[in-house]
């Protein structure tokens, strides 16, 4: 008895009450964003577990961001200016532009994967 009521209330089919296809819809998507918040806070838990553990990309990607707010930092470092010179700009512009308001770089790389993450949830569903 509860599986066809169930099975009723996952496969309606869109009516032409629209206030009840938003309501239906904001349903699946608040759920969907629910799924993807645990799992995304289950794949990062261990990223902020300490303030030292940090990812393996972001020990190359990050590391010369440093340079953001002390461009004298890493003269003559080869590595840093590789990584510098592939990093995309809108990357690039995002952690400068975060680092300066105040936000270590470490930190942003634990905190942007959770805000793109449920930002492309948002937009894939809508």
């Amino acid at each position: 008895m509860l599986i066809p009521q169930l099975e009723r209330f996952l496969t309606v089919k869109l009516s032409e009450n629209k206030r009840q296809n938003r309501i239906y819809l904001l349903f699946w998507l608040i759920l969907s964003l629910c799924f993807a918040a645990v799992y995304i806070g289950l794949g990062i838990r261990q990223g902020f577990s300490s303030e030292y553990v940090i990812g393996d990309d972001a020990r190359e990607y990050i590391s010369w961001m440093y340079r953001y707010l002390n461009p004298e930092l890493f003269p003559n470092d080869l590595i840093a200016d590789y990584f510098q010179s592939v990093t995309p700009i809108g990357y690039g512009g995002i952690y400068r532009l975060m680092m300066s308001l105040g936000v270590n770089a470490i930190v942003l790389s634990k905190i942007l994967p959770i805000v793109l993450g449920l930002t492309t949830k948002v937009l894939c569903s809508v």
